[in-house]
């Protein structure tokens, strides 16, 4: 799974509290949605950071044994009982046709690449609500989102369309200059079709445009999430393609985006993908009497023959 810069996620964490009966189906664990603002790693020697920038040109960029782990700082995404005054009274999802809505923030912090749990897509229009749709074996929740809940205000905002989200969320991160050496903003992260039990402790007002501290969020977990001590709860696989940049004197180097194998053993057993042993760490394993899709050709080669979901011909079969 490519997780990349704009994407929309679902991220697991622990608040002081520790309540585990906020868990949300189609998880086993906490979570809350967000946004991917931007993902780096950190490097413990200048020389080491100076010898990976060296080898950009070359496309050579191994980050060597000295990289720490894979850094995202997010943006997260607020459900409507999270925000006072969004709702006068609890909405009661059984009884509404509707997906359920949330809210951009301009809250951001900074936690492990390994607390990404599944993909997540926003519509800017209320369609009718559905389950979790799959992904390779990965639970997908869909969200209605077209407001902007400003944390700094304590009010509402004017947010803009939806092709928008992206560079809204980088206006609040911290890696500005490093997101500015882009060379080209990428393309919305998912096509537009159109929670938490208790209410948040609500912190002091923090000056417009700045970047929230990690306190301020009641999704934070227990001790601050920093780039030395990362708390790992339901550990992914994470690796990094080449970096668009290299920051020497921050020991950073940055990416578009990063490969994930999915933590399969942390979705619902409710859920399809989290029943089978089959899609565990990213393989499927097939055994005899399997019943599968098969791709071949005939003599003609009749390329208008091809069925969805495939773009190739198929036919079903069972292993013998």
């Amino acid at each position: 799974w490519k997780v990349k810069l704009g994407d929309t996620v679902t991220i697991t964490y622990e608040d002081d509290a520790g309540d585990s009966s906020a868990t949300h189906f189609p998880f086993v664990v906490r979570w809350a949605p967000a946004e991917i603002i931007s993902i780096y790693r950190s490097h413990k020697t200048k020389e080491s950071c100076e010898r990976l920038r060296e080898k950009l040109p070359k496309g050579d960029t191994q980050n060597g044994n000295d990289a720490d782990e894979v850094m995202v700082e997010i943006r997260w995404l607020y459900r409507r009982d999270e925000v006072s005054g969004a709702m006068k009274k609890k909405l009661n999802r059984a009884d509404s046709n509707e997906l359920e809505e949330v809210f951009e923030t301009d809250i951001v912090e900074l936690v492990s690449a390994e607390t990404i749990l599944s993909p997540l897509r926003l519509h800017d229009v209320a369609t009718l609500s559905t389950g979790p749709s799959t992904i390779a074996g990965m639970p997908c929740i869909h969200y209605h989102c077209s407001r902007f809940w400003s944390l700094g205000r304590r009010s509402f905002v004017p947010s803009g369309s939806a092709d928008g989200r992206l560079l809204r969320g980088r206006k609040y991160s911290a890696h500005k200059a490093a997101l500015s050496k882009l060379q080209q903003i990428p393309p919305s992260p998912a096509k537009s079709t159109a929670s938490a039990k208790k209410q948040r402790k609500q912190p002091e007002k923090a000056p417009q445009g700045t970047i929230q501290s990690v306190a301020i969020s009641d999704r934070s977990r227990k001790k601050a999430k920093t780039e030395e001590q990362p708390i790992i709860l339901h550990k992914t696989r994470v690796s990094c393609s080449d970096p668009f940049h290299v920051d020497v004197s921050a020991l950073k180097s940055f990416y578009e985006d990063i490969d994930i194998i999915p933590p399969f053993d942390s979705y619902d057993n409710r859920f399809p993908a989290g029943k089978s042993a089959k899609m565990r760490r990213g393989q499927w394993k097939v055994k005899l009497g399997d019943t599968v899709t098969i791709t071949y050709e005939d003599d003609a080669g009749d390329s208008s023959a091809t069925h969805f979901p495939f773009v190739v011909r198929w036919a079903p079969a069972e292993i013998i």
